[in-house]
């Protein structure tokens, strides 16, 4: 008689130190964001910047401080990539920590931006870093498992599939390539906007594409969370999708734009403190 047995529930490898970082980086980006959009109309304050600033660093250190097992789980090209993105995404914004007024002055403003978008290229080039390891995971099988010291494949293999590495990839890729084109006109084109939801869209897909796996490892609601959270930052480029004067005429749309990706990072913490809650609870269990 075959007995068919749930699969068992892996321990989430992450310490405690690293999910709080993580989830702290995002709450504090979410609020800065929400805190600039009081400034709409001149330009965000100190502590918004100083917010979303240290955001991104507190997301890298979170990384930086699981580096160990994620290089040998994904690579250490990958974890490198991955690393530099999140601190370009903070340190871009380091002039107007210093002068917020330096928001207004075009050189200052394309400077961050560009730096922007560079930390998401490395992002980009994190996930196909990602997708080559697995490559070699697969050509070398039980080998590689036995040069880390380690008998059991499941414990080095990345689990993510080709299809959901290469929608992620190029999800950051078009999101990169959007911001750019904000580089050469103010307000930025329609198609900048649209690459940027485009590249938003293909991110919630690669997650939704891994929702089995994410689920049976970090919990459905983390995974909810984190999904609604990719899904609403897509959604908050729509209005100048529309109409790119939106952006620079309509208070009300560029408000909304800095309050939606408030909501959508603040919505990353949430993800990542119902992880935290995850491990406490699978705690108890071994």
């Amino acid at each position: 008689m075959n007995v068919v047995t749930a699969p068992a529930r892996r321990e989430i490898q992450s310490s405690y130190a690293s999910l709080w970082a993580g989830s702290v980086g995002f709450l504090m980006l979410g609020l800065g964001n929400i805190l600039a959009a009081s400034g709409v109309l001149t330009y965000p304050g100190r502590l918004s910047w100083l917010l979303q600033f240290a955001g991104p660093v507190f997301v890298a250190i979170a990384v930086t401080l699981h580096v160990d097992h994620l290089s040998f789980r994904i690579g250490r090209p990958a974890v490198l990539f991955i690393i530099t993105g999140s601190y370009l995404l903070g340190v871009c914004v380091t002039p107007f920590v210093v002068s917020p007024e330096l928001w207004t002055n075009r050189a200052w403003s394309n400077v961050a931006q560009g730096l922007w978008a560079l930390g998401l290229f490395c992002l980009s080039f994190g996930l196909a870093a990602i997708a080559v390891h697995k490559e070699r995971q697969i050509d070398h099988g039980i080998k590689q498992v036995l040069d880390v010291g380690d008998n059991d494949p499941t414990n080095v293999s990345v689990h993510a599939s080709f299809l959901t590495l290469a929608t992620g990839s190029a999800g950051f890729l078009l999101y990169a390539i959007g911001y750019v084109q904000l580089l050469e006109v103010v307000g930025g084109t329609r198609w900048s906007w649209i690459l940027q939801v485009a590249g938003c869209t293909l991110l919630a897909v690669a997650a939704i594409n891994h929702l089995e796996h994410l689920t049976s490892h970090i919990g459905l609601p983390a995974v909810v969370f984190g999904v609604i959270g990719a899904i609403t930052l897509a959604i908050s480029s729509i209005p100048f999708v529309i109409d790119t004067a939106n952006y620079t005429s309509s208070v009300f749309w560029a408000q909304s734009f800095w309050f939606v990706w408030g909501f959508g990072s603040a919505c990353g913490a949430v993800s990542i403190f119902l992880v935290i809650l995850r491990k406490r609870a699978m705690s108890h269990l071994y």
